[in-house]
């Protein structure tokens, strides 16, 4: 049975350069983070071993003690420079009822902007095509296009950055 909302926790990668995204973990805690088959082999190929678990028929990042394998006790991500796919688009979703939306657990979700929402869009693109050919995941294009126009939108009429509204977060 596929998940109602998949989480691809991590960081989406135009935020790279933010420090507060490097140190504050929240998307690594109690991550239920699912891997492409391509993420295992480079992860697999760079000697990490042990490091997914077969869950609801997705590979996923395990957890230790509640937090992602690769988090370090000073909230760093270990594999950064390597982490899942998933983990770069990160604070971008993808809900089986509701498309791509900004995750509103994550700090930055309203400071996303428009440009940095276009390049996490693409690489949400790539993530869920990986996903229909590896697990056989099936994603509503249509729904994703509407949402994605939704999101550019409301981006564009505030000025270059993503505020969410309560009916975001309440859904």
């Amino acid at each position: 049975m596929l998940p109602q909302c998949v989480h691809l926790h991590g960081v989406v990668s135009v935020l790279e350069d933010n420090e507060l995204c490097k140190k504050c973990a929240i998307c690594c805690v109690g991550t239920e983070m699912i891997l492409t088959r391509s993420d295992i082999k480079r992860l697999e190929e760079a000697g990490y071993r042990g490091f997914y678990r077969l869950s609801g028929g997705f590979y996923r990042l395990r957890n230790v003690r509640g937090r992602c394998v690769f988090l370090g006790d000073d909230n760093l991500c270990r594999i950064y420079s390597i982490r899942p796919k998933g983990c770069r688009v990160y604070p971008l979703i993808y809900d089986q009822e509701r498309g791509v939306v900004l995750d509103p657990l994550c700090p930055l979700h309203q400071d996303i902007s428009c440009s940095e929402l276009l390049r996490g869009v693409d690489e949400l693109r790539e993530v869920l095509e990986e996903l229909e050919q590896d697990y056989g995941f099936v994603v509503d294009w249509g729904l994703f296009k509407a949402s994605v126009a939704s999101l550019l939108s409301r981006c564009l009429e505030l000025g270059g950055a993503v505020r969410s509204t309560q009916h975001d977060q309440a859904g």
